[in-house]
């Protein structure tokens, strides 16, 4: 799909590497806040009818990875900018910035999730597990997995380290997703017998 769009989008003859590099970025960037968005839109529906807690941390992680996405957004439209007197070497420098924002933003979102987690540990609820709230969690999965594999091949293409954060946030979210699906169909068993 990425190399789709980039075919569609981004015309490297011509360019020089700098306006290929954001073009590249702010692709994935904007693709990356489309998914996520979409993504979080499911999970909260299926953490909605579940009631599951572990559903609906996840989802609003995905809210929180369209904001990271949006953050390199910017770090690739600023970092894109041509040289100017007070910056004679670029802007560049600021996709690193980019970068140590979206992994502050891994780390505030893993503390709410254990603040949350641990809430539900000493008050525990029934969870309802249905067939829309396993396909939402696969689709997620699968979704999440094209996500880090695009955003790793950009990001080796463009050498960035933002795209290279951004495809180990999304590994990270399909191994917690895949977590929370195993847990929930882990209990839907054990309720069952």
């Amino acid at each position: 799909m990425v190399t789709l769009l980039a075919k569609c989008f981004i015309k490297e003859q011509g360019k020089n590497e700098q306006q290929v590099r954001k073009a590249y970025g702010t692709l994935c960037s904007i693709l990356g806040i489309f998914l996520n968005v979409c993504l979080f839109a499911g999970k909260y529906v299926a953490g909605f009818l579940s009631g599951s807690i572990a559903i609906m941390a996840d989802a609003f992680n995905n809210l929180s990875d369209a904001g990271s996405s949006f953050i390199t957004l910017i770090g690739f439209v600023f970092a894109g900018k041509k040289p100017d007197s007070d910056h004679p070497f670029g802007h560049g420098r600021i996709e690193y910035l980019s970068g140590l924002g979206v992994a502050f933003l891994i780390m505030l979102m893993g503390v709410e999730l254990g603040k949350s987690s641990l809430n539900k540990i000493l008050h525990p609820e029934t969870v309802e597990l249905g067939t829309l709230s396993i396909v939402i969690l696969l689709v997620s999965i699968l979704v999440k997995l094209y996500m880090a594999y695009y955003n790793r091949k950009v990001g080796k293409k463009i050498s960035s380290a933002a795209m290279a954060a951004t495809a180990t946030d999304s590994m990270s979210d399909a191994l917690s997703t895949t977590v929370v699906l195993l847990a929930m169909l882990f209990l839907h068993i054990t309720n069952i017998n």
